[in-house]
């Protein structure tokens, strides 16, 4: 949430006071991460697959050693997945109309109440702002990569609807 003028404006403003890079993570950085994830993820599907047919004798042979069914769990496919549309994401941030019937900071608590039961808290101990390292925020989520195209999504219902579209989170 800012009053800055702009999105770009308040990460700068976090920055200097942090001392150390913020990025947004706008639809085409999900997207781009995404896409990287998943490359991995089935580069390392692959290899697992090579491991399992250099296998393939000897698991021919031990299965004329033992019983069993040879219907085999395929695994989970991993789903090419982009950014749905965003209708509340302009300029590098959400924006809400101020039609609804909740605050703008009541959105904001609500969209982090929600995501930290969903993914946990992910605090962050910033020496740039308390050299002691006693500062600790709040904001972050432990999100796996995999799931930002969704949480994108989540993010621009609670805008879009003005008010939680997620029963108990406000």
């Amino acid at each position: 949430m800012t009053r800055r003028e702009t999105v770009d404006l308040r990460l700068l403003e976090w920055q200097n006071t942090c001392k150390h890079p913020i990025i947004n993570l706008t639809p085409e950085k999900v997207n781009k991460l995404y896409q990287l994830k998943l490359k991995s993820t089935n580069k390392n599907t692959r290899s697992n697959k090579v491991l399992s047919i250099s296998l393939s004798n000897l698991q021919k042979k031990m299965e004329k050693l033992f019983i069993k069914d040879k219907n085999h769990l395929p695994k989970p496919p991993f789903l090419e997945h982009k950014v749905s549309k965003l209708y509340t994401y302009k300029d590098g941030g959400y924006f809400i109309d101020g039609k609804g019937s909740i605050r703008l900071p009541d959105i904001e608590n609500a969209i982090h109440r929600f995501l930290w039961k969903k993914y946990g808290k992910g605090l962050v101990y910033c020496y740039g702002c308390d050299p002691s390292g006693k500062k600790r925020h709040t904001e972050w989520f432990n999100v796996p990569v995999l799931e930002l195209p969704s949480v994108l999504g989540i993010i621009d219902s609670f805008c879009h609807e003005g008010e939680s579209p997620y029963a108990g989170f406000t």
